[in-house]
């Protein structure tokens, strides 16, 4: 049980797309920000309006200030998420600003009871309890996807309120039994929240982890275990973020095994897939981390290699995948010979989309095979720059 309570304030053990996802969600509506904004600033005035000074006025404009801080934060999220991808410390940045904007409501409306509730009148007892509900009923309705934000925003808004009524424990009667029974409706539906928010969190990252396995598996190639078309788009526009604030190359290689067709010919389809796995599991451990390879189909398999600053870089990569990927293959007992030709393409010197990336190093890549197969060749406007 206290594992499952400390899981609920750990981000840490969430895959970054899975947290990716869970900020946006609350990110998503303007409408209940601006409806208890207005609610709060509302009672505020209202209670205000039989208490002297200038507390209740304050309050109220603070509540429309922090509102509004709201909105703009969410717009400005919206306007960000229509451009490129974020990276994952810039999901974390954005979760802080939220935190701090839930927090700062919170800690208002608390403010605001606690103040009210200094004063013995029993219909502004009833509106801060009421307004209290409503404002928690809909924070663990929304918010129980973030729950270390949507506890400690109710623990800001439920503690002060409570004390506020404590207030009142003195009196005699009825009077009395009001605000207690008050008090403890307060403290046990929050402390019920909690099982409630864990609930909704566990069941929404059931969801969310159960959709990327199964989105993993279509962007998977089957025989390889090789991420395929569909994760080299996902992938590229991950590396293009990066690549961006850092200012380094991304390399695209365009791979074609030489007598490859030989081989499937010679030796069967069983062979020739066990080729395939073997040229995989070849690139996975030549590759660093960050890179990524990709089988596009048959014989033909893509790389993308970032981090680099200059095109020899590059080259030094491509030359080491053709040394390793032309030593010989041993595969149901005869030894396969063959050779791979690569044609690369550099962003931003080359281009800077995707589709265009892999257009030119496939050119590059035919320009290796003219010149005689097992050769590395770099797409250039330039028809007579040749480099091997």
């Amino acid at each position: 049980m206290m594992g499952r309570f400390r899981s609920l304030f750990s981000s840490g053990v969430l895959p970054e797309e899975v947290l990716g996802e869970l900020v946006d969600l609350t990110f998503t509506s303007v409408l209940p920000i601006v409806v208890m904004g207005s609610i709060t600033t509302g009672a505020a005035i209202l209670i205000g309006a039989s208490r002297p000074g200038i507390v209740f006025p304050a309050l109220a404009a603070l509540a429309l200030f922090i509102s509004a801080l709201r909105i703009l934060l969410l717009l400005a999220y919206r306007r960000r998420r229509r451009g490129l991808p974020l990276a994952y410390a810039e999901v974390k940045q954005w979760q802080r600003r939220y935190a701090i904007g839930s927090y700062s409501y919170a800690a208002l409306l608390g403010t605001l009871n606690f103040i009210a509730l200094r004063h013995d009148d029993s219909q502004t007892a009833m509106l801060s309890t009421g307004l209290l509900f409503g404002y928690c009923a809909g924070l663990v309705a929304r918010n129980s996807i973030r729950p270390a934000i949507c506890l400690g925003s109710m623990a800001l808004a439920v503690i002060p309120t409570v004390v506020g009524l404590a207030a009142h424990f003195d009196h005699h009667g009825f009077h009395r039994a009001a605000y207690v029974g008050q008090a403890v409706l307060i403290l046990v539906f929050a402390l019920t929240s909690v099982e409630t928010v864990a609930h909704q969190y566990s069941t929404t990252i059931k969801q969310l982890v159960t959709k990327r396995v199964l989105a993993s598996m279509v962007r998977q190639d089957d025989l390889t275990g090789m991420p395929n078309r569909l994760s080299l788009r996902d992938r590229f526009e991950a590396d293009i973020v990066e690549a961006g604030s850092t200012g380094n190359l991304i390399a695209v290689h365009a791979l074609d095994l030489d007598r490859f067709k030989q081989v499937n010919d010679g030796f069967g389809h069983p062979t020739g897939d066990a080729l395939l796995q073997a040229v995989a599991k070849r690139l996975r451990n030549t590759l660093k981390p960050r890179d990524t390879a990709v089988r596009m189909g048959g014989d033909e398999f893509v790389l993308v290699q970032t981090g680099i600053n200059r095109a020899d870089e590059a080259r030094a990569l491509a030359h080491r995948v053709l040394l390793t990927l032309s030593q010989p293959y041993t595969l149901s007992a005869h030894e396969v010979h063959i050779g791979v030709s690569i044609g690369i393409a550099l962003l931003p010197n080359d281009g800077m989309v995707l589709d265009v990336l892999l257009d030119r190093a496939d050119a590059a890549l035919y320009k290796a095979k003219r010149e005689g197969r097992n050769r590395i060749a770099f797409w250039s406007d330039d028809p007579s720059r040749k480099m091997a």
